[in-house]
């Protein structure tokens, strides 16, 4: 068996992910694949592990995690998904990507054992459990000492949630995947909140108080640690905390300064239990990127109470040298081109916060699409002091918003922006580059889709740091 082949075959099974809807029942999700990896010997049972569920940050966060511990010489596995070009991306050991030829040498073992199991009971599988045991394999085949995996949706019923981490972790929580999740803060964080185990430690950024009290409710009912992080000198669940239903925050973070210039830099300050982190340095843009940081920062504090040594260099290191693609990531200059995932209202609101303050800039000019199973007016409505939006199509999701759909929605919600329209993300970031001046900052937003899609134009055009990202091009 090839790649081509392997990757056929992973792909020959449902796929939400790039599907339209869930047409399963996700109860069925663990046992189905419990049974998988009890074929292959429970792979994942022979390494510690990190699991981090969340609306937002997820990615970030493992990836500042994983890089501290490799920075500590400890041999890492790294599980995140969705990939940006190529489905190798979903699986590092030590920051490398797994390669073609091991991608084919595991999939004949992983479709033996799911030939050996009568699953007929509990639904065929689908193209995410695949992928989940894979990387569990070869996490084990590759000797890792400890893995960092990022949930996939919610959390409960997530194919992730098969492991025992030493720590699980919930980042930021917002509205996202309602139709799955439930329509509330409460309902969506109990979903991911699914992943704390009994007697364990949960490490959390979410700041709505009922977004916590639901968080808070699965740990007590599990007699698990609840440790929280938020920003220096507020906590939005104060009265909550008052009140004994929440633990007080335990650590924070403030921003000392970010540079205008490029490259972008972070410098600021972690307060611990333990102790303060002076002249931390971060090369990701955003408020939002510190939160990551220091909820990176208390899970590494609880990992170390659970064996997994690390020490302060290993941290300044970890953080400073981190990347994280398509996260306010600059692929251009004169004028300045970023692209970024933000796919949901809140990330929306985020990521134009952090443009107009980490960067100079005249004009914003946003080239966007995302897919339809988000809150779309909410994403509108966030756009609507931008001076340009160029809407495009994304070859690489067939659920994308028709351009048509966007067109209306922003003549009712965003009257004031001046709209263009490109059928190929190619020619939507042409037609920026003509309508730009050297001062204004241009961004492709809306779904890593989008991203991956805009990172390829870059390299094509001669970004040095886009083009060393692809490593191969599956979709």
């Amino acid at each position: 068996m090839n790649y081509q082949e392997a990757l056929a075959y992973i792909y020959s099974f449902t796929d939400f992910e790039r599907g339209d809807s869930y047409t399963r029942d996700r109860s069925e999700n663990l046992p189905r694949i419990s049974r998988l990896l009890a074929q292959l010997g429970n792979p994942q049972q022979q390494y510690s592990s990190t699991l981090i569920a969340g609306t937002k940050g997820k990615g970030s966060t493992a990836s500042l995690i994983e890089n501290v511990l490799r920075h500590a010489d400890i041999r890492t596995g790294l599980y995140t998904q969705p990939d940006l070009h190529t489905f190798r991306e979903r699986m590092r050991i030590n920051g490398r990507l797994i390669s073609e030829e091991e991608v084919a040498a595991l999939v004949p073992d992983v479709m033996a054992a799911m030939e050996l199991i009568k699953h007929d009971d509990l639904g065929p599988f689908i193209t995410y459990e695949i992928g989940t045991s894979l990387a569990f394999l070869y996490f084990y085949r590759q000797h890792v000492q400890h893995a960092v995996v990022e949930v996939g949706i919610g959390g409960r019923l997530d194919a992730t949630n098969i492991l025992q981490p030493l720590v699980s972790v919930i980042a930021s929580i917002s509205f996202d995947h309602m139709a799955i999740l439930g329509n509330t803060l409460g309902k969506i964080a109990t979903e991911k909140a699914g992943i704390i185990k009994p007697n364990g430690i949960v490490v959390t950024s979410a700041q709505s108080p009922e977004a916590l009290l639901a968080i808070a409710t699965i740990a007590h009912q599990r007699n698990a640690r609840m440790v929280r992080i938020g920003a220096a000198g507020e906590d939005p669940a104060q009265t909550e905390v008052n009140a004994g239903e929440l633990p007080p925050l335990s650590y924070s973070y403030v921003l000392q300064e970010h540079s205008t210039d490029l490259p972008i830099q972070q410098r600021f300050t972690i307060t611990t239990p333990q102790q303060v982190y002076n002249d931390l340095v971060i090369p990701l843009a955003g408020l939002h990127q510190l939160e990551n940081a220091t909820l990176a920062l208390a899970t590494l504090d609880m990992l170390r109470e659970r064996g997994v040594a690390w020490n302060e260099h290993a941290l300044r290191e970890g953080l400073r040298t981190v990347h994280w693609p398509a996260r306010i990531e600059v692929v251009g200059s004169d004028p300045t081109i970023v692209v970024d995932g933000a796919h949901n209202t809140d990330s929306m609101q985020k990521l134009l916060q952090a443009l107009r303050t980490s960067f100079t800039l005249h004009r914003l000019i946003v080239v966007l699409n995302v897919n339809r199973d988000k809150d779309i007016v909410g994403i509108v409505q966030a756009l609507a002091d931008v001076d340009i939006v160029i809407l495009t199509h994304m070859k690489s999701s067939p659920r994308a918003v028709a351009i048509e759909t966007f067109q209306e929605l922003f003549k009712v919600h965003a009257p004031s922006v001046e709209i263009f329209t490109a059928e190929k993300s190619e020619q939507a970031m042409d037609l920026a580059l003509d309508l730009a001046d050297r001062h204004d900052l241009i961004c492709a937003t809306g779904s890593l889709y989008l991203a991956g899609e805009v990172l390829r134009w870059a390299a094509a055009h001669g970004d040095a740091t886009a083009a060393s990202e692809i490593e191969g091009v599956d979709h």
